[in-house]
């Protein structure tokens, strides 16, 4: 094996890190979704987010000319293991978020400063093709080569609620988002691909007694990855998100989403333990909740 292939391999082990903080809203920017990983590793990582202008913090509030400030941080665990002798790994992602700003619904303006827990998620994702289960030995020694994988997300209604608010920082549903992507290596080079759709239950306790109820939200989204050195690399990625309309008492609130973002990522690796993550993000296009720019600055350790 040449020592660039050694080195990739390794690059993957300390970035994992990438696998915990998929972002808490469609608007997903995640290089590395779909990678090989060794097997028998845990993760622990300590995120803090910032994001403000037209800020889709909640999909399922239809929201529109939102300026709003959202930072907070996230919590996240990590474990890997294996299913039919490939890489499998489940994670849970605890955020907390403090909102602050204004928006219109129907035409009201309404402002509001509260902090409190976002909604939390757990998540499955399972390597099919091209991820044989390998400790970690065996791992860092193993070319790497082209990998499809599937996941499953599920949201769970724990954050901070108020139905008698506009801005809250929960949504007070349920979602569940399947999603498949693959990963192609091509020697420093990475090029991703992966397409999902959030599936949301109904609120039945929006504002005034309403039942807000959403479309099925697509996300399709795509990543060149380039391996600066064996614990560095950069992302450049963008994606594209449409469907979500909302509906109050069945009536349509024309909130029909076609949003684009670009975004960037840096992550360096201490060790072989620790791990610094940078990313960027911007809405390019948007008809939507898109005008807004967000900051995450990511540190994770692993053991074994």
């Amino acid at each position: 094996m040449s020592r660039t292939q050694l080195y990739s391999n390794k690059l993957i082990l300390v970035v994992i890190t990438m696998l915990l903080f998929s972002n808490a809203n469609a608007q997903d920017l995640d290089p590395r979704r779909y990678t090989n990983i060794p097997v028998g590793q845990n993760f622990l990582a300590l995120a803090f987010v910032y994001s403000e202008g037209d800020v889709n913090f909640s999909s399922s509030v239809p929201l529109t000319d939102a300026k709003i400030r959202v930072d907070g941080p996230a919590l996240a665990y990590l474990r890997t293991f294996s299913i039919a002798g490939k890489s499998a790994s489940v994670d849970f992602l605890l955020p907390y978020a403090c909102v602050a700003g204004s928006a219109l619904l129907n035409g009201e303006r309404a402002s509001r400063e509260v902090c409190g827990l976002a909604d939390t998620s757990l998540r499955v994702s399972y390597n099919f093709i091209g991820a044989p289960a390998t400790e970690l030995r065996e791992f860092v020694r193993r070319k790497r080569t082209a990998v499809v994988g599937a996941s499953v997300q599920i949201g769970m209604p724990t954050g901070q609620y108020d139905a008698d608010k506009l801005l809250n920082v929960g949504a007070n549903r349920w979602y569940i988002k399947p999603e498949i992507g693959v990963s192609i290596p091509v020697n420093k080079w990475s090029f991703e691909f992966a397409a999902g759709v959030r599936i949301f239950t109904d609120n039945s306790d929006f504002l005034d007694d309403v039942n807000l109820a959403q479309d099925p939200l697509y996300n399709i989204q795509s990543h060149v990855i380039y391996d600066l050195t064996p614990r560095q690399w950069v992302s450049l990625g963008a994606n594209y998100f449409f469907g979500g309309d909302t509906f109050q008492d069945d009536a349509p609130s024309s909130t029909r989403q076609n949003n684009s973002r670009l975004g960037l990522t840096w992550t360096i690796g201490l060790n072989s333990k620790h791990l610094l993550k940078f990313l960027a993000h911007t809405g390019v296009i948007g008809r939507i909740s898109n005008d807004s720019d967000t900051f995450t600055v990511a540190w994770s350790y692993r053991w074994d």
